[in-house]
């Protein structure tokens, strides 16, 4: 099975732009700290409530204090948290179900040979998937400490 399709990020702002608290960024307990940095080095007041042990909510309505808008490009890719990595894939972090986002401009534009039987969909999002099994390994940890 050939599989020529990758995600490209066309830098649609869809994935910085957040109007509900369900899109909100989960921030993991050892991603705040950088957060926290990276937010003094900006002069950005962050929103943060914690959700249980080792998770929190990184409250936005908006566009993320993070986000250049002239840019389109997140000032803080390289410590980004896990939760921005995986986008356009969204994860459901109570049933741990995995869905591409339909806000996504790329998602859009090659929705049909997304749902086509022969794409593999983890060779699409190749860098997504990675974080993911980070995500996934992470959220173990925390579960299983408390």
């Amino acid at each position: 099975m050939s599989n020529t399709l990758r995600f490209k990020c066309y830098h649609c702002i869809h994935c910085c732009f957040f109007v509900s608290i369900d899109e909100m960024p989960i921030i993991l307990e050892d991603e705040l700290h950088n957060l926290k940095l990276k937010a003094d080095e900006y002069g950005i007041n962050l929103n943060i409530t914690k959700l249980c042990e080792g998770f929190y909510k990184l409250v936005i309505y908006g566009f993320c204090p993070f986000y250049d808008i002239q840019e389109r490009r997140c000032r803080i890719h390289e410590v980004k948290p896990l939760s921005c990595r995986i986008y356009p894939l969204l994860i459901n972090l109570k049933t741990r179900d995995i869905h591409i986002s339909l806000a996504c401009d790329w998602v859009i534009e090659n929705l049909d040979m997304l749902t086509s039987n022969n794409v593999d969909v983890e060779e699409v999002f190749k860098y997504e998937v990675e974080n993911i099994k980070t995500l996934y390994r992470k959220i173990l940890n925390y579960t299983h400490r408390y």
